[in-house]
């Protein structure tokens, strides 16, 4: 079992367990007139889409602080060198449990496409750096996405600064809606 697992099953067991104490503290306090009409049953909140882009945030920047700065290397698929289509892969992966193909253009075929004026986080962001050359990266939201930059490694750039603004060539969602049900 992973640590993240465990951590979780920790958690919503502690949660139930408070949940419970709460449930038998109210029931002794014979004064309180207002009644929960089902005592015994959890109150379901529903997710909003927020939600689901907050908690797709902060898995992608999770997995991003395993990858910052590696450095970038065409064909790489490791901690010491990664490629652009390979970090966008292992993310997908290790946030999501999702397997994406290996090169930019199979991921391009992936999902369905978005607008480009409103990207949602997880898509992934495409962009046209040379005549045949493409370019991806997950979009994390407030215009930002994460990639593996020739330059800098893995980063996290502005979608919005004029080079890659002017490079943006197609946006693709793969996840889901993010309204958790």
């Amino acid at each position: 079992m992973s640590l993240r697992l465990a951590l979780l099953m920790c958690f919503l067991f502690t949660f139930h367990c408070t949940a419970q104490a709460a449930r038998v503290r109210h029931s002794h306090h014979r004064h309180v007139h207002h009644r929960h009409p089902h005592p015994s049953k959890p109150v379901a909140i529903k997710s909003t889409k927020a939600t689901g882009n907050v908690k797709r945030r902060k898995r992608l920047m999770s997995e991003y602080q395993h990858w910052k700065g590696t450095r970038y290397r065409l064909g790489a698929n490791s901690h010491r060198a990664i490629d652009c289509s390979a970090l966008t892969r292992r993310l997908y992966q290790e946030a999501f449990a999702i397997k994406l193909p290996r090169t930019t253009g199979e991921q391009m075929r992936r999902g369905k496409k978005a607008r480009r004026g409103t990207p949602h986080i997880g898509d992934l962001v495409f962009f046209k750096t040379g005549r045949v050359q493409r370019h991806v990266g997950i979009y994390i939201g407030d215009n930002r996405f994460i990639h593996a930059s020739r330059r800098k490694g893995v980063t996290i750039s502005q979608l919005t600064s004029p080079y890659w603004n002017h490079h943006l060539l197609a946006v693709r969602q793969v996840l889901p809606d993010p309204v958790m049900r």
